[in-house]
């Protein structure tokens, strides 16, 4: 399906209200598996380009516990994102609303698969359903604080004192001081020209995920025994959370400056048969940057 004009010109309509904009660079088959899934990926902290962001403080593995989606909030299109992101400037731009997700009040105990075992929910807040706490490889843990999901990321002359000033020994005990997600959003200052924001996840480990509840209660009681459990990352590199249905019918889909005629059919198709109410538009780039021999 060719684009036309009229799409590249028609406004979001909530853009003049007091929810804000952010916008995630990434590849043409990345689009196509948000779609599908309608999931959106949060990727484990070890897996980012900064190898700085993993870091191992007091014996927790944060670098393996936390999770993140990543965000810039400009609207004005960044040549860097689309360089680095972008497929190098080949792919899209997704703009949605600044709280995507659909949130869910747990307050119930859960019994955990396969065990007597209960977790206990109190009136807690998190974008994902009681049913998706115990996933594969990994437990997910509730947003403390709703307001605080979605963080601008902190560039830092030295990451390692950054998590140490919040992680520290009393006696025999680790306190961690502020919400455990305040760790994923310190970056190195050599990556300050991303102007970042990130939704982050915190997790523990968990069993992997299998047909026989009983296979898995046995590795979960096997995991909680080892006094050291809390402090193990997860075994999933990531995690998908789906998004509230109202956010595909706000997305923006913007196609970079390089993409191909192919590529820009390819949207056209993805959007007209997973979100009809997206908009679609053409880089404000396009013909201005020249492709390298």
């Amino acid at each position: 399906m060719p684009l036309t004009r009229p799409w590249e010109n028609r406004q979001m309509a909530w853009i003049g209200e007091e929810r804000q904009v952010i916008h995630h660079y990434t590849s043409v088959a990345a689009l196509a598996a948000i779609l599908h899934s309608g999931r959106l990926r949060f990727t484990r902290l070890d897996r980012f380009d900064d190898v700085l962001e993993a870091q191992t403080v007091a014996g927790i593995d944060f670098g393996a516990q936390l999770f993140a989606s990543c965000w810039v909030k400009q609207d004005a299109e960044d040549i860097a994102q689309w360089s680095m992101y972008g497929d190098t400037k080949q792919g899209v731009r997704i703009s949605l609303p600044d709280d995507p997700f659909a949130w869910q009040l747990l307050n119930a105990f859960h019994q955990v698969p396969g065990t007597n075992a209960k977790w206990h929910f109190d009136n807690a807040e998190a974008p994902f359903p009681l049913d998706e706490v115990f996933g594969d490889g990994y437990l997910l843990l509730p947003v403390i604080d709703r307001s605080r999901f979605l963080k601008e990321v902190l560039y830092v002359d030295d990451v390692v004192q950054a998590y140490r000033r919040h992680v520290r020994h009393d006696g025999e005990t680790i306190v961690i001081d502020g919400y455990p997600t305040e760790l994923a959003r310190y970056k190195w200052n050599r990556w300050a020209f991303q102007r970042e924001h990130r939704f982050v996840l915190t997790t523990v480990r968990g069993p992997r995920r299998t047909e026989d509840p009983a296979e898995y209660g046995e590795c979960y009681h096997e995991l909680v025994r080892d006094p050291l459990w809390h402090r193990q990352g997860a075994l999933s590199p990531y995690i998908d959370l789906k998004f509230a249905p109202s956010a595909l019918q706000d997305m923006i889909v913007t196609i970079g400056p390089l993409c191909s005629d192919a590529g820009r059919e390819e949207v056209g198709r993805l959007c007209a048969r997973y979100a009809p109410c997206a908009r679609i538009r053409m880089s404000e780039l396009q013909g201005k940057i020249r492709p390298k021999a």
